[in-house]
């Protein structure tokens, strides 16, 4: 027995066969009842299929109107082509023939045309790069703005401390100076991707052996001399108006003890929004001289402290420590030229910034602390080195 190879016919849908659908689906409700969602059912179905094969047919109708059209379009090209064989001076009008003139003119309506779309093309995509950087300038602006004291911030609490001897200051310093130095070493024998570099910034990330996550950016500054880099640092970072301008944040920072003139003990409050937590800390900010620079640094400290909001749920502990290791360039660079022959000492630093990138009791928030290290970085180097509009620029 052969079977048929004609294709099946489409059976057509009818009331009969949407009721029974109905009957299915509700047979609690009464014969009217179902009787009425089938003809609506039916009508809906109805309206469903006259759209689609509507959009259907309006698809292949384009599809036909772009092919015949490209046909013409290949059509045109050849003949403009020959024309422009056949007529070397086509750019001139010969005034005393009607068709050279209205065929002439043609020709340039024509190119005139198709140059009009393809800068029209050009256009929208420029409107539309345009819209973008407009929408990331935007996201920049709200992201670096400063926002103003919130007046519905609770007031800190009085601090009660016990003050830290220079002995232990020293210890800490030590300590901090080891573990810096030792990520820069580690970190200057290894080999960085371009996917790992921001706005000229290399970054680098390794685990201590007690679990701890740290970072480091470093970057070759041309712009600015070590000392002259090291002074608006750490001016920067004893003058509170300034500082408030590293972070997005609101806080409240004071010093609790001046060791030296190189040494204090602050204390600093930061939040995020009236409704955040308030992250506390306090910690040391010192600077140290290298062999080949400076070392300015960030390390949390707590000698002691009791704080009268301390109980307060809403206020956090947060560990922190940071380091701006500013060196001069390298001999080799900085000194003679290629052949021996002498030049005036290259202006310029290498910078190293990193730290502690969380503790595992701000683990929660570390999508908010790896941004704010990040744009407080390039707030840092805009204020200090340069504006990064005149570094890339």
């Amino acid at each position: 027995m052969q079977e048929s190879s004609n294709p099946p016919v489409k059976q057509h849908l009818t009331l009969d066969d949407v009721e029974r659908h109905i009957v299915q689906l509700n047979a609690h409700l009464p014969l009217d009842t179902k009787r009425r969602m089938a003809k609506a059912e039916l009508k809906r179905l109805k309206h469903c299929e006259t759209v689609r094969q509507s959009r259907v047919r309006k698809k292949n109708e384009r599809k036909g109107l772009r092919q015949v059209n490209e046909k013409l379009e290949t059509e045109l090209n050849k003949m403009l082509i020959a024309y422009k064989q056949e007529h070397n001076n086509w750019m001139q009008f010969d005034e005393r023939s009607l068709r050279d003139v209205l065929m002439k003119k043609f020709v340039h309506s024509i190119y005139e045309v198709r140059n009009l779309r393809r800068e029209g093309a050009e256009l929208r995509d420029q409107f539309l790069i345009h819209d973008a950087l407009g929408e990331q300038l935007q996201r920049l602006q709200e992201d670096f703005c400063i926002p103003k004291q919130l007046d519905t911030r609770m007031s800190i609490g009085t601090v009660h401390f016990q003050e830290i001897s220079v002995a232990e200051a020293r210890d800490i310093m030590v300590d901090s100076h080891r573990q810096a130095t030792s990520f820069f070493e580690t970190m200057q024998r290894m080999e960085t991707e371009e996917e790992n570099k921001t706005m000229g910034w290399t970054q680098h990330q390794r685990i201590t052996s007690d679990g701890r996550v740290q970072f480091n950016f470093t970057k070759r500054m041309h712009t600015i001399g070590t000392e002259e880099l090291v002074h608006k640092s750490w001016e920067m970072y004893c003058d509170f108006d300034l500082y408030h301008g590293i972070y997005s944040s609101v806080q409240k920072l004071e010093i609790l003890q001046k060791i030296n003139d190189n040494t204090l003990l602050i204390r600093r409050d930061l939040q995020e929004g009236s409704s955040a937590p308030i992250f506390r800390t306090v910690f040391l900010l010192f600077r140290i001289t290298l062999s080949n620079g400076y070392l300015i640094c960030f390390r949390s400290h707590n000698p002691g402290v009791c704080i009268e909001d301390d109980d307060d749920p809403n206020v956090q502990r947060m560990e922190m420590f940071y380091w701006l290791m500013i060196t001069d360039l390298p001999v080799e660079e900085a000194g003679e030229g290629a052949g021996g022959s002498s030049r005036p000492p290259t202006q310029g630093c290498d910078v190293s910034f990193g730290g502690n990138l969380l503790n595992s009791r701000s683990a929660k928030h570390a999508t908010i602390w790896k941004y704010q290290i990040a744009v407080a970085l390039l707030r840092w180097e805009s204020n200090a080195a340069a504006p990064l509009f005149a570094l890339y620029g």
